[in-house]
């Protein structure tokens, strides 16, 4: 069994030339192969396709040396205080640009 990275590297694509045969984001190859996202059933059917595999024998996470699945560690989000304004975005938690451009203040009619 494989990882989706091994494969692909076997099969000499790049991350682009995978995700354009399987239909999918470039993107969506990366977070596979980190093991930060799994591919949905239609997608794992797919990649069998692509690989000339039954998509039971694709490994969705890297073995470890010791053979165990390691497990993908996710990194912690940036720490913010509790009320500390997001970026981007007003007090009340929306967006605060539309469209890339600052929205106009709301005036009150006469």
């Amino acid at each position: 069994m494989k990882t989706i990275r091994e494969l692909r590297r076997k099969g000499g694509w790049t991350q682009f030339e995978l995700a354009l045969k399987v239909g999918v984001h470039p993107q969506a190859v990366y977070l596979w192969e980190s093991g930060r996202r799994t591919p949905q059933v239609s997608q794992l059917r797919k990649l069998g396709q692509v690989f000339g595999l039954c998509s039971d024998d694709i490994v969705l996470e890297s073995m470890g040396d010791d053979g165990d699945i390691d497990r993908a560690h996710h990194r912690p989000r940036a720490s913010r205080h509790p009320g500390e304004p997001v970026p981007g975005r007003d007090l009340s938690g929306r967006a605060s640009t539309r469209g890339g451009r600052a929205q106009a203040p709301e005036l009150d009619d006469p």
